[in-house]
């Protein structure tokens, strides 16, 4: 009878591990935490990788004031190494529109340096208030 009993907890001890590797497993897509929690970047990295380059951030906050963009080549090398989410983040946020991003990326490919487009990622339809394009 001993052996059956040890037999019995052996098999509920495994359904145990099976039940909590399962939970485990599907708890990311259970998660509280919303869709930009979980893959929105870290601006603190994105804004790193912009300030690798001296002056970079004042570069891009600029002609938002100037009404003209000029970045230097190593700002626009910059932008160009940012991963595509701290791009998307950036130019989705903020006051720095998909519009902007896109006129960045135009003026860097002046430089020789292409970037790729910027995408919507929250607005679709229109440009939502606070964001601000050059445009002229």
């Amino acid at each position: 009878m001993g052996y059956f009993k040890q037999q019995q907890q052996q098999q509920q001890t495994l359904l145990l591990i099976l039940a909590l590797a399962f939970a485990i497993a599907i708890t990311p897509a259970l998660s509280v935490v919303g869709w930009d929690e979980r893959h929105m970047p870290d601006p603190r990295v994105c804004w790193a990788q912009i300030n690798k380059a001296d002056g970079c951030e004042h570069e891009i906050y600029a002609p938002l004031v100037k009404k003209k963009i000029k970045l230097s080549y190593a700002c626009c090398e910059a932008v160009q190494g940012m991963s595509s989410k701290c791009k998307n983040w950036m130019f989705n946020h903020g006051r720095l529109s998909p519009e902007f991003g896109d006129q960045i990326k135009g003026y860097c490919a002046t430089l020789g340096v292409t970037l790729p487009p910027s995408y919507r990622i929250y607005y679709p339809d229109k440009t939502p208030p606070g964001h601000i394009g050059y445009g002229g």
